[in-house]
């Protein structure tokens, strides 16, 4: 092996490593620089707002009597906020018989002489309302009375509780209900808070995330075209062998002086970069087929993509559970994706179609070839197609869509390999001339906002439309697919089903 084929297997080497290494990380790549979970967590933490204090440290009496709560989230609440703790069923019990008997004063004041509460109220520095610190005090002073004394005392200081209860009750409750809408609104704004600050982590962290994804992305592409030129220098180098000096600035050619294809596997390669997108971006915008591949799946396992470009497709329906290949005329990209496990063949598109035995596939896609192809070989395609996917299988053809303005008079023309676009119309006619039904036109991709053009005429408003349109479109068509019928549908003309996304 020469050493100039050493240095493209060890070049390849690193960029498997490289796209493994890429596929094997999970998100998020780091911990966040703050702890937004410790945020988002606290709000599980928080308590029912149904106890909710304005001041936690200095609640107020009517807070704590709770008349606009029931018996029993009264109990729950001084459990809660004098004890530090949830009720047990005995202590409830028992303190329901007592509120029941002697009214919720005489219960509050009753629970603040218990050791258990006091040392809760010093440890959380609570300090109650004076009226019901003097209250525990007289109860403690009637308690500490013996015989018909103590009988007596409690009696009247029980009496006293009664009737103050009965006389402020209403006031109270209403107090309590104002003091906690108070409390919850303030919770409430106190929890947008925390979360709008875990959000602004969150973007914060996934637009860092999104800047590494795309350095390693772009480190792969620059790994790629290095082997595209170790392998353009190796066929401009007699016999292929050690090249000694840098290769020269021009591009290796043919002997007719035309550019190699290797050198123009390595620009298209670069071109898909620039104009195309990542490849987390293509793998967004192909989920938008997920329903067209389930129903396609019915028919089949087997799934062929013509012009699979770098596998993004391929990844998604094998992930669905198809066997999927794939074919392609760039060298470099079908390397790629063999790098990356798929099947996938240097070969020609319509030449791969003739080679599949008949309805041997459930789905069969070609994503922007269609304007690469003379029409001869477009109208064979589709009819090898058909041939070739099994009753209930789905065709998919996607192209630049004309009806946009922009599209049609200028972005098309960046890819120099393009020949023409094709209409909606057109290719939805060839599909069904070849025996295809249901058969459906999506639209894709719509324009940047900056493209409308702010006017209330009807011809500004006519421009705009063509200005806006979406950029992209599919043909969708299945064989020997039930008859629909579309009357009275006024979505379908008669191409058929018509929608955009």
């Amino acid at each position: 092996m020469s050493t100039q084929e050493q240095d493209i297997e060890r070049l390849e080497q690193r960029l498997r490593h490289a796209a493994a290494e890429l596929e094997a990380q999970h998100l998020p790549l780091g911990e966040p620089t703050e702890d937004w979970r410790r945020h988002l967590a606290f709000l599980n933490e928080r308590e029912d707002t149904r106890f909710a204090l304005l001041v936690p440290t200095r609640p107020r009496l009517e807070e704590l009597l709770a008349y606009d709560q029931d018996d029993a989230t009264f109990i729950e609440a001084f459990y809660h906020h004098l004890l530090g703790r949830e009720s047990d069923p005995e202590g409830s019990a028992y303190y329901l018989r007592e509120t029941a008997a002697f009214g919720r004063l005489f219960v509050l004041s009753s629970l603040l002489q218990a050791a258990p509460a006091q040392a809760h109220i010093h440890r959380q520095g609570i300090h109650l309302p004076p009226i019901l610190r003097r209250l525990t005090r007289l109860h403690a002073m009637a308690n500490r009375g013996s015989g018909a004394m103590n009988r007596l005392q409690m009696a009247a200081f029980w009496r006293l509780l009664r009737a103050w209860d009965k006389l402020k009750r209403r006031r109270w409750a209403n107090t309590a209900s104002l003091y906690r809408l108070l409390a919850r609104n303030s919770a409430a704004s106190q929890t947008r808070q925390v979360i709008a600050n875990a959000l602004l982590e969150i973007d914060q962290r996934q637009q860092a995330l999104t800047e590494r994804q795309q350095h390693e992305y772009a480190r792969q592409g620059s790994l790629w075209q290095q082997v595209a030129e170790l392998r353009r220098q190796t066929l401009s180098t007699p016999g292929g062998g050690e090249v000694g000096a840098p290769h020269v600035p021009a591009p290796p050619t043919d002997d007719d002086g035309a550019p190699s294809a290797t050198a123009l596997d390595a620009y298209y390669l670069a071109f898909e970069d620039a104009f195309r997108g990542e490849e987390t971006q293509i793998s967004d915008h192909l989920e938008r087929y997920r329903d067209t591949w389930t129903r396609a799946r019915q028919a089949g396992r087997r799934a062929l993509d013509l012009g699979c470009g770098r596998g993004e497709w391929l990844r998604l329906l094998t992930q669905a559970g198809f066997e999927a290949h794939g074919i392609d005329l760039n060298t470099t990209m079908v390397a790629h994706c063999q790098a990356q496990g798929f099947a996938v063949e240097y070969q020609d598109a319509l030449a791969a179609l003739k080679h599949q035995a008949d309805n041997s596939h459930a789905l069969i896609s070609g994503f922007h070839i269609a304007e690469h192809l003379p029409f001869e070989a477009l109208f064979q395609l589709i009819a090898e197609a058909h041939r070739v996917l099994a009753p209930g299988g789905v065709l998919i053809l996607e192209t630049p869509n004309p009806e946009n303005l922009i599209v049609a008079s200028y972005s098309f023309y960046h890819d120099l390999t393009h020949r023409n676009p094709l209409t909606p119309p057109t290719l939805g006619f060839l599909y069904q001339f070849h025996g295809f039904q249901a058969v459906e036109t999506r639209r894709f991709n719509p324009p940047p906002e900056s493209t409308r053009i702010d006017a209330q005429d009807p011809a500004a408003e006519r421009l705009d439309r063509l200005l806006m349109a979406p950029m992209d479109y599919a043909i969708i068509g299945t064989k020997d697919a039930p008859h629909r019928d579309t009357q009275g549908d006024p979505q379908r003309d008669s191409q058929g089903k018509e929608s955009e996304q």
